[in-house]
């Protein structure tokens, strides 16, 4: 009878552990940073005070669920680019068009790339239109 009670006790421990990993594996990457997030299109506002974004990923894997602004400072807006929750390629709430707020002093829109690392991809040009990095003024 002891060792029915101490098997039932271990297999309890077991499954707990193994439904708490399979929790963080299906949770922990919806708190995390994307770096390859990148803009694929955007809209701007008749008034200029917002911006609507397209946002997917570059590589074949992760979907982003939330862009959030992690700094405006000096002009430039920062943005954070979050993974989708449901495991490294899960989708549940995944989204691709956020909207973001832009001030008068905004001249360039730089996303994430990795710590301490942020990518300008968008910039203002002097009659006030934006153009992604690459093109040519």
């Amino acid at each position: 009878m002891n060792r029915m009670k101490s098997y039932v006790k271990i297999m309890v421990v077991v499954f707990t552990v193994i439904v708490f990993l399979a929790a963080l594996y299906w949770i922990v990457p919806g708190f995390t940073k994307e770096g390859n997030a990148y803009i694929a299109d955007y809209v701007v506002s008749e008034d200029g005070s917002e911006m609507t974004i397209k946002v997917v990923v570059s590589s074949s894997i992760g979907y982003v669920r939330k862009v959030s602004v992690h700094q405006q400072h000096d002009g430039k807006l920062y943005l954070d680019c979050y993974s989708a929750f449901g495991g490294i390629n899960g989708s549940w709430g995944a989204k691709t068009e956020f909207t973001i707020p832009l001030d008068a002093e905004t001249e360039t829109i730089a996303i994430y790339r990795f710590t301490n690392c942020y990518d300008t991809v968008l910039e203002k040009t002097e009659d006030g239109k934006w153009i992604p990095k690459d093109k040519d003024r």
